[in-house]
């Protein structure tokens, strides 16, 4: 047992508030505590309590309205200890009170200032809640408000509207200037979205370049235009540029995350329109979302009964009309709707994730292929396979690239891994680093769609090609009398050229285009006028010496 002279040793050096309390019995029931010794610091920081007062009296010289009393009685009856956090009013301080044994007569009660603690911890959770760069909340405040966005407009028999804006060409400015520009244009486009907000506009920082407006107490849709068209001049005033779409509930749906969805391709609606405009959802639009709805449910098991398939369209060399080799194209033929095309199902795979076991297919089929052809038929070509770039970011690509090689026995360099400028979105340092190890393999590297980009000649300088694919819009419009066409596809392939690159023309459907492109050295052709996609049993005829296997447009 500790001697009281001994004891008040100890708790003299004690750098927290603290106090020694003895119980006061009557009978065998503790009435009070007496106040035995209490150090500097709770003299000092908390009041002026002395030894000999009763702690009920103590009490309230240091919280006023605080009852310790009761944890006091606890702990002395079970030995245990007791503990609470609560805020000094009067202080304006974060305390937590601990009170415990130190002899089986004998209470210590600490007052620990944890206002720093507490201050880290809200700002912690607000990180949680709250976009640090434009400080609006964020999408995890977003949904954890929405129910309850819900749940007063069915009370009040009110609607709400979304608005969700997407930042047209934010990645372009990133590109361009840095990251520090891309943020400062963040920046403005929140402070101009925050003037909007009241007690009935909220606006959320969705992720990335989007934001999502939550318009609540409406009576009719049309406030919410009135409100969507108010913002949008808003933001153009300033020179920011967005796409938006709107979704209305009850109207387009009671369903929370439909609503969400609704809004978001509205807006993307929008942006395929042209960009810097606001469309509203509409029954076309829930149509499209309910047909890729189906889409993305029957993939699987579409996939697992063999309804997808590759087809193969020929490449031929210009200047000689020897064939340069095929394009592996994959189509989906559903006994339901017929034909879907590439267009439509490949971004819902993509989206799904279901990109990277079709992706696979499609390699394993082509190398397949590839192979089998060069055995049977002395076939010398280049087998050109479709990466898309959700497959081509994923991290077991390149693991599957070499897996489905070795299967196969392809020769990498009889294979062609083309790609679109999409792969260089999201991150353009991962992207350019995957397709140098495809290269350092063996392997061709072809871009696709070239011209169509607002920074093709950058992605000229930093991708690792081997081949580019000239876009068929050029071509479509390249006998036109202005020569604006020609022009640019002149230019293109002579720089091209001389960067030692092969080049491919595709969509080439008539013979004066196909005469102008051998007049400007075009290397290869790919279109209807020399081949169409054909099945691989085709293919394989048109290899074994039928030439009239070959599904092409008459000359």
């Amino acid at each position: 047992m500790l001697s009281e002279v001994n004891f008040k040793e100890i708790i003299d050096c004690v750098k927290i508030p603290l106090i020694a309390l003895k119980p006061v019995y009557d009978g065998k029931t503790i009435k009070d505590f007496q106040v035995l010794y209490t150090n500097p610091e709770l003299i000092k920081s908390i009041a002026h309590v002395h030894a000999g007062e009763n702690f009920v009296q103590a009490e309230s010289k240091i919280e006023n309205g605080k009852h310790w009393f009761e944890m006091a009685v606890q702990a002395i009856a079970s030995k245990e200890l007791f503990a609470e956090t609560y805020y000094s009013e009067s202080r304006k301080v974060w305390f937590s009170f601990e009170i415990q044994t130190a002899d089986p007569e004998l209470l210590v009660a600490t007052f620990t200032d944890i206002t720093a603690k507490v201050r880290y911890t809200e700002q912690l959770q607000l990180s949680l809640v709250t976009d640090t760069l434009t400080t609006l909340p964020n999408r995890y405040q977003f949904y954890k408000r929405f129910q309850d966005v819900i749940k007063h407009a069915d009370e009040t028999s009110t609607k709400f509207g979304l608005i969700s804006f997407d930042l047209d060409n934010l990645k372009q400015l990133n590109d361009s200037k840095g990251q520090q520009a891309g943020d400062r244009f963040l920046i403005k486009a929140a402070r101009i979205f925050k003037s909007f907000e009241n007690d009935n506009i909220n606006v959320y920082r969705f992720g990335g370049d989007e934001f999502i407006v939550v318009a609540e107490n409406l009576t009719t849709s049309d406030s919410l235009y009135t409100i969507s068209d108010a913002i949008f001049e808003a933001l153009n005033a300033e020179n920011v540029n967005a796409s938006g779409g709107i979704s209305v509930y009850p109207d387009n749906t009671t369903e929370s995350e439909d609503l969400v969805k609704f809004a978001d391709l509205a807006m993307h609606d929008a942006k395929k329109a042209g960009k810097n405009r606001i469309f509203m959802f509409t029954p076309e639009l829930q149509k499209e979302f309910l047909r890729r709805m189906m889409y993305k449910t029957k993939m699987p098991g579409a996939f697992e009964r063999g309804e997808f398939e590759l087809f193969f369209q020929p490449q031929f060399d210009i200047a000689s009309s020897e064939l340069r080799g095929f394009e592996a194209l994959l189509r989906w033929n559903q006994p339901e709707v017929g034909r879907i095309s590439p267009e439509e199902f490949i971004p819902i795979a993509e989206e799904s994730g279901f990109i990277n076991i079709l992706g696979a297919w499609v390699l394993k089929k082509a190398f397949t292929c590839q192979k089998e052809w060069e055995e049977k038929f002395e076939y010398h070509g280049v087998m050109s396979v479709n990466a898309s770039p959700v497959q081509l970011m994923d991290e077991s690509f390149l693991f599957t690239l070499d897996e489905v090689a070795a299967q196969s026995g392809v020769d990498p360099t009889h294979v062609e891994i083309e790609v679109t400028e999409g792969v260089l979105i999201d991150d353009t340092e991962k992207a350019v680093a995957v397709l140098d190890e495809v290269k350092r393999r063996g392997f061709r590297i072809s871009l696709d769609d070239f011209g169509t980009g607002y920074s093709s000649l950058r992605y000229l300088q930093i991708l690792p090609l081997t081949t580019l694919k000239i876009d068929k819009s050029f071509i479509q419009s390249i006998t036109e009398s202005d020569g604006v066409s020609e022009n640019i596809t002149n230019s293109i392939i002579s720089m091209v050229t001389k960067m030692g690159l092969d080049t491919i023309a595709e969509g080439v459907e008539k013979v004066d285009q196909l005469k102008i492109l051998q007049e400007l050295n075009c290397k290869t052709v790919q279109g209807f006028l020399r081949g169409k996609p054909m099945s691989q049993s085709a293919i394989e005829d048109y290899l074994s010496g039928n030439k009239n296997a070959l599904d092409c447009i008459s000359e």
